[in-house]
């Protein structure tokens, strides 16, 4: 608000006023000099004439001081602060003027203070963004981009500031061309990442703006998704194809030759129970997936004990030599997935040893973790396949992993449970002479995440 006391004077009327006060003053002058001193009346009122301007000007001169300082002051006023208010001149437009210009400019700076933390907010907000944005002017000068942006595609701008991607280039003038927006899948990096590029234009201006999404991990889990149905349907339909064909056999086996019957009765069964332990291991498997381990703290050296206990009787029953040896493990995690995992190892172990071989499980402690090592004289592995017997109902030999009942998920289910306990497992093998498999888990006290 204007401070209150000042001088408040009209400019046209002072300016008025004052010429008239000067012509007046100018006329009594002359008039004296001429009748006072005798000079003629038009030296007199050339003496009196140059005296009142002379008066004049200083008035003059006071306004334009008036307005000068009033524009300092605005300069200064839009530079810096809205501090301090400007001072009275005396002159009522010109301190109106300061007074308009002084409101004008705190409300200036105070719409620049809150489009500046608008700004930060907004810069914030976008970086912090998953998706990549990329703001392009009509020149093709790159406005803005963040840092998920240029993480995915790299360097956008050329070191004059245009942008530099050729694919997105192209993107961005096909939709400053149209009112559509565009969208084109890239690849980058490596290793190679699926990028999303989608642009379209916000303006009148034909600035575009594009927006990135890394496809890369939905499309890997949209790919195992389907390949897990897609083996999952294989798999189920062999068992049960053969449950179907078994059964009719029986049917007619039963009608005209009862001494067959048994045979095919058999052959129902076990593709039952092959059906049975892959629906068992597929259930395992999502319920893997689906929950979070119940966290606890037990012995693994009981545990392992009481699972191995019922291989060891099958192992004596094939012939084959069954040893076990423990020590004390204390560790945190679910004891019903570990003893998942320890079943699978020695079931996998039983079923590709043959008669006369030797199975060895020992348990101990190395480095801040338990392992569990599970060695057989089985067929073993080939080199090529070492890398993927990890992977979901990869099997290295499809007919003798079917002939001995394997799902080809154990191991699957081994890797999932090691992972979530904060382990791992690493297999050794050489073709005809055997495999170890070893299963590590952090030992009770250390960093889990479970």
């Amino acid at each position: 608000m204007p401070p209150s006391g000042r001088p408040k004077h009209s400019l046209i009327r002072r300016l008025f006023v004052t010429l008239v006060v000067v012509a007046g003053m100018s006329a009594i002058l002359g008039a004296v000099l001429s009748a006072a001193l005798g000079m003629s009346p038009w030296l007199a009122g050339s003496i009196s004439g140059v005296l009142g301007l002379g008066a004049y000007g200083i008035v003059l001169f006071r306004l334009r001081n008036a307005l000068v300082a009033l524009g300092r002051a605005a300069d200064e006023l839009l530079g810096s602060s809205i501090e301090p208010e400007p001072g009275p001149t005396g002159i009522e437009e010109v301190d109106r003027l300061a007074d308009s210009l002084w409101e004008a400019g705190r409300h200036f700076r105070n719409t620049e203070d809150a489009l500046r933390r608008e700004r930060a907010l907004l810069e914030v907000v976008l970086e912090a963004l998953p998706g990549g944005i990329l703001l392009v002017e009509a020149d093709d000068q790159v406005a803005y981009s963040n840092s998920a942006c240029r993480q995915m595609l790299g360097t956008v701008g050329d070191p004059s500031g245009r942008l530099a991607l050729r694919q997105i280039r192209r993107l961005v003038t096909r939709a400053r061309d149209s009112d559509q927006f565009y969208e084109e899948i890239l690849k980058r990096g490596y290793p190679e990442r699926t990028l999303a590029a989608r642009a379209f234009t916000i303006d009148a201006d034909a600035r575009v703006l594009v927006i990135v999404l890394d496809l890369t991990e939905s499309r890997r889990v949209e790919t195992m998704r389907r390949d897990f149905v897609t083996d999952a349907s294989h798999e189920l339909k062999t068992p049960v194809a053969s449950v179907l064909a078994s059964a009719e056999a029986l049917q007619i086996a039963m009608e005209h030759d009862p001494a067959s019957s048994r045979m095919f009765a058999d052959r129902i069964l076990s593709a039952a129970l092959r059906l049975s332990r892959l629906i068992s291991d597929l259930l395992d498997l999502s319920r893997l997936e689906a929950q979070d381990p119940i966290p606890d703290d037990f012995d693994l050296e009981e545990l392992v004990i009481s699972e191995v206990e019922q291989f060891a009787r099958s192992a004596r029953r094939k012939d084959i030599s069954f040893s076990v040896q423990t020590t004390t493990a204390a560790v945190k995690g679910s004891s019903a997935e570990l003893g998942l995992a320890i079943r699978n190892l020695c079931d996998n172990a039983l079923r590709y040893t043959e008669e006369g071989g030797r199975i060895a499980v020992t348990l101990d402690r190395r480095n801040g973790e338990a392992a569990l090592t599970v060695t057989d004289t089985g067929v073993g592995i080939p080199g090529r396949d070492l890398g993927r017997i990890f992977e979901r109902f990869y099997r290295v030999d499809v007919a003798r992993s079917r002939g001995t009942g394997g799902t080809g998920l154990g191991l699957a289910i081994v890797k999932h449970v090691a992972e979530r306990h904060g382990g791992k497992v690493t297999v050794e093998s050489l073709l005809g002479e055997g495999s170890t498999f070893v299963l590590q888990i952090p030992l009770a006290g250390t960093n889990t995440p479970v």
